[in-house]
């Protein structure tokens, strides 16, 4: 009987030892997924293959640049969330193709493609090493979505096993301005 006994209760460890690795190991996206910078505005974060600096965000309810020859004005049923930053290849050339502007309730939102030919967007260009660039990442989101958000910088999309800088932005921003002209923020 004691046999019977000792055979039940290794079954029944076993079986509490598999749900708890079950229930508290982590998941392959998790294992794999980005490894975060953590920063603010006005903090150069450094990563595997690039360093990133935002300074400044800005909001608006329509944008207005040149392109192509021609003025192009966009407006939002939202508003446009604009980030001032810095971008830098380190140690060799790299495409910074991933900006992410995630709300406090964790909603994700893309920079905008509509900006094509707009001066001084980042992410569009290849960084090369010792020669940075200064601009913007330019985002359409709903209002809601403004306070506490944190920008995402990453070298791909979806990171695996690399770096994305994480940058929290300020809870409050003033209200959003009516009209930006991208052309004047050029030496900004």
């Amino acid at each position: 009987m004691s046999g019977a006994c000792a055979k039940l209760g290794a079954l029944v460890l076993a079986a509490v030892l598999l749900v708890g690795m079950q229930r508290y190991t982590p998941g392959y996206a998790e294992i794999t997924g980005p490894i975060p910078l953590k920063g603010g505005l006005g903090e150069t974060l450094t990563g595997r293959t690039f360093s990133v600096r935002a300074d400044k965000v800005l909001l608006a309810e329509r944008l207005r640049f040149k392109a192509y020859g021609r003025e192009v004005e966009r407006d939002t049923g939202g508003v446009f969330a604009l980030v001032i930053a810095g971008l830098e290849a380190q140690p060799a050339s790299v495409n910074v193709g991933s900006a992410i502007w995630r709300s406090a309730q964790g909603a994700r939102f893309l920079a905008s493609p509509r900006f094509q030919g707009a001066p001084r967007l980042l992410g569009t260009d290849r960084l090369e090493p010792g020669l940075p660039q200064r601009g913007l990442f330019i985002f359409e989101i709903p209002r809601e979505s403004v306070a506490g958000a944190t920008l995402l910088v990453a070298a791909s999309r979806w990171p695996r096993l690399d770096t994305q800088a994480e940058i929290a932005l300020p809870a409050t921003l003033d209200a959003p301005a009516p009209l930006i002209d991208l052309s004047e923020l050029a030496y900004e």
